[in-house]
């Protein structure tokens, strides 16, 4: 059985947020799979949305990381679920650069606690850079 965990969180980061998410997305790209995570990473310059898929052991041990990481703020829990099968399992972490036009579906789920639209815009987004 997997674990998974989607949340929505409103960025700290100024001038060099770029090259910030740069340093996640290549740290992820080389950690996720030595812990058997996948998922996708989602910025829009004032917002992250992750979902990350893997063992229950393992998902707790990045959630513990990224709620202490200082590069954001607010994070709020949308879903966890158990799941016999991954749906990102072809990414360590997707994430294909800043997207501004995303806001209105991060901003909503923040207001809405609700993940739904989220993961179908994700499930779209994986789908485009296939």
């Amino acid at each position: 059985m997997l674990a998974t965990w989607l949340y929505v969180s409103t960025s700290t980061l100024g001038q060099n947020a770029d090259d910030e998410i740069a340093s996640i997305w290549s740290i992820a790209r080389v950690r996720n799979p030595e812990l058997g995570l996948t998922g996708v990473l989602l910025f829009s310059g004032l917002h992250f949305a992750q979902f990350l898929e893997g063992s229950d052991a393992e998902l707790k041990r990045m959630k513990t990381s990224i709620c202490r990481d200082k590069r954001h703020t607010g994070l709020l829990t949308l879903q966890t679920h158990p799941t016999e099968q991954r749906r990102y399992a072809r990414w360590a972490l997707a994430y294909a650069g800043r997207a501004t036009a995303i806001d209105r579906v991060l901003s909503d789920a923040l207001r809405g606690h609700d993940g739904r639209e989220l993961l179908d815009y994700m499930d779209r987004f994986v789908a485009d850079i296939c």
